[in-house]
């Protein structure tokens, strides 16, 4: 009986050190909100580098979409201060409206994280108050829309229509401003016009370029700040059987791919949506344990062509 008992005591102990050890392990686990500005297939396809590194680094993600208004965005910020999550992550739906977040963190000792969308007027995202910056410079972003058209261009005469994403977020203001750096130095170029499309769609900026060309405006670059405007802007100009106008976009997607291989949109951008997912959780993951991050995390462009086109592998 004694040898039973023995054997009954040390199970239990046993279940006991098992269950302790669970209970250890999920109080561990750190709480981590998650702002998305909208809802657009990049923030979907983000979600998996996101959900991925959630689970390496051992982090529940609560997500919240603003439905691209930076009023409700704001409150969102708010309502995971209350709930006193351990760190906020913020894609903002706009730069310079969303910049009381910082201060409600701050106050409220919990870590401030921007991804994709940065806060501020800074090229690689940094603000005072926020932790660091995970994802690409957007004016870099601009600039390397400038140097596609220079490529193209050179220093000829030159129309130029700027398609560009949702009016007041930090991509549509810093690629644009990035892009007017590179043609202050062509003076030869013209931009006839400048589009902001609400929501980053492409049924926007098929609606923008189909009425721009039926005003009969000449036109021969088409730069679009992401790769649906692009390809919408292709779209318009096979429509209107207008040839010889180049169109370049940004990032990169299954969709895209023959339309650079066949010459329809002339360059786009590669870089990696998943990772900046991962690295923006891998960097708050890091930051919550105690390790000095970087104010930037950079991810970088690479400009795509018909000729290194087979080199990528889209992720949208």
């Amino acid at each position: 009986m004694k040898k039973y008992f023995k054997l009954s005591v040390l199970i239990m102990l046993t279940i006991g050190l098992i269950l302790g050890s669970f209970s250890i392990s999920f109080a561990q686990k750190k709480e981590v909100a998650v702002l998305l500005p909208g809802t657009v297939e990049f923030f979907s396809v983000m979600r998996q580098g996101i959900d991925k590194a959630a689970l390496d680094f051992g982090l529940n993600i609560t997500y919240a979409d603003a439905e691209w208004d930076a009023g409700k965005q704001l409150s969102q910020v708010e309502n995971f201060i209350v709930k006193k999550v351990d760190a906020i992550m913020l894609c903002a739906a706009d730069n310079m409206a969303l910049l009381p977040a910082v201060k409600l963190c701050n106050d409220a000792n919990i870590p401030l994280i921007s991804f994709t969308n940065s806060l501020g007027t800074d090229p690689e995202g940094k603000y005072a108050g926020v932790v660091s910056y995970i994802g690409r410079s957007e004016i870099g972003a601009g600039i390397i829309q400038g140097e596609m058209a220079e490529l193209l261009l050179g220093d000829k005469e030159a129309s130029i229509v700027l398609i560009e994403g949702n009016p007041g977020t930090a991509p549509q203001r810093m690629r644009e401003e990035g892009f007017l750096k590179i043609a202050a130095k062509h003076p030869n170029w013209t931009i006839v016009e400048k589009r902001p499309i609400e929501g980053w769609t492409k049924e926007g900026a098929l609606a923008f370029m189909e009425a721009f060309l039926q005003s009969g405006r000449k036109v021969d670059l088409v730069s679009c700040q992401w790769w649906s405007g692009a390809i919408a802007a292709a779209m318009a100009l096979e429509e209107a059987g207008v040839i010889g106008v180049y169109v370049t976009g940004l990032e990169y997607a299954k969709e895209l791919v023959p339309y650079i291989k066949e010459g329809r949109v002339t360059a786009s951008t590669y870089f990696s949506v998943v990772e900046e997912g991962y690295k923006a959780v891998e960097t708050t993951s890091k930051y919550l344990n105690g390790e000095t991050v970087p104010t930037f995390v950079e991810i970088k462009h690479i400009i795509v062509t018909k000729d290194n086109v087979e080199k990528f592998v889209p992720e949208m």
